[in-house]
């Protein structure tokens, strides 16, 4: 059920934050990542891309994953799935600066670089749907049956 792990978990660290950040703050599209200003949403969590769900079984996976704190589960505007974490990284220190920068991980170190931009400076939500509970999950399936 798991895709290649970097680029989806670049993709979606890519558009997830926006929602948290205070929009005011918000640059052009095409400036430069300026980790000075932001709030460090994207160490925040780990996003794994999961298939599509298309039977039951799979359905009842999303409802369990649903029911644990600290989980959820969207899809984003190219309508991939992906199951959230939210984990703030060991490394992370209470100024929202990374503690071993110099020695980061490649996807960290790689975030904004292909295209100039983070979450922080993107203008729209970073998913189409996000569920939050079981019930959220239940009620969106029931509407697109």
């Amino acid at each position: 059920m798991l895709h290649d792990r970097n680029l989806s978990i670049r993709k979606i660290i890519i558009r997830y934050c926006v929602r948290f950040l205070n929009k005011d703050m918000n640059k052009k599209k095409n400036e430069s990542v300026n980790c000075d200003v932001c709030s460090a949403e994207c160490c925040k969590y780990v996003a794994i891309e999961i298939d599509e769900p298309t039977d039951k079984n799979d359905y009842d996976n999303i409802r369990w994953y649903l029911m644990h704190k600290n989980i959820n589960v969207f899809i984003d505007h190219d309508d991939d799935w992906y199951i959230e974490f939210k984990a703030v990284c060991n490394h992370l220190g209470a100024d929202n600066k990374c503690a071993i920068y110099n020695n980061r991980p490649a996807i960290c170190a790689d975030h904004g670089v292909n295209d100039g931009v983070c979450e922080f400076f993107g203008e729209e939500s970073p998913f189409k749907v996000c569920f939050k509970s079981e019930t959220e999950f239940e009620k969106y399936m029931k509407n697109n049956d």
